[in-house]
């Protein structure tokens, strides 16, 4: 990774990794078989803050006909890029995120966001993506970005949840889209 750019347009594996560090404020050296490849030893977030992690991932992928976030791993993986890569300042900028969503939920239900049912969580949690939006949050665009980041990285994401087909067949200029239409994952 030395002498390749990380913007020369290719999309492999490795380069998409490379810029999901450069995203939440890591430094690339060299790039390690990173956190899906074992299980951490320690933890960045603090239990309640990964409950929270937990339920807020859970909520912007949720487990459908393919797996969501949690059966991939995702807050894994950024509690993961947190201890290992990430600068201290975007670390403690999304353990803010956590704090923010889980404190709305506090004042809104009287409890914890990891504690509230799921359509209470996915109405909290998309009307804290609309404000973010509107106000230009940057931290929480890269914290959501990281995430859908890691999910399509994952397996299940890259072949189940997006359709995969090495090489493209036929050029179609038009193509039929129903309910069961997925995208299309390809490197």
């Amino acid at each position: 990774m030395a002498n390749e750019s990380l913007f020369d347009g290719t999309l492999d594996r490795r380069a998409l990794m490379a810029r999901a560090i450069l995203l939440v404020g890591g430094v690339v050296s060299g790039l390690p078989e990173l956190a899906f490849a074992s299980a951490p030893t320690k933890s960045f977030f603090t239990p309640p803050e990964r409950a929270v992690l937990d339920a807020v991932c859970a909520g912007l992928i949720p487990r459908t006909d393919t797996p969501g976030a949690l059966e991939v791993g995702v807050p894994a993986f950024i509690d993961a890029m947190m201890i290992n890569w990430a600068k201290p300042a975007t670390a403690g900028a999304f353990g803010g995120v956590l704090k923010k969503i889980d404190d709305a939920a506090r004042a809104a239900a009287g409890r914890g966001f990891a504690s509230l049912p799921a359509d209470q969580r996915a109405a909290l949690l998309q009307a804290h993506d609309a404000a973010a939006f509107a106000a230009k949050d940057k931290v929480w665009r890269r914290f959501k970005t990281l995430a859908l980041t890691a999910y399509y990285l994952s397996e299940p994401g890259a072949t189940q949840e997006l359709r995969y087909e090495l090489s493209p067949g036929i050029w179609e200029p038009a193509v039929k889209m129903g309910p069961d239409t997925r995208a299309w994952a390809g490197w």
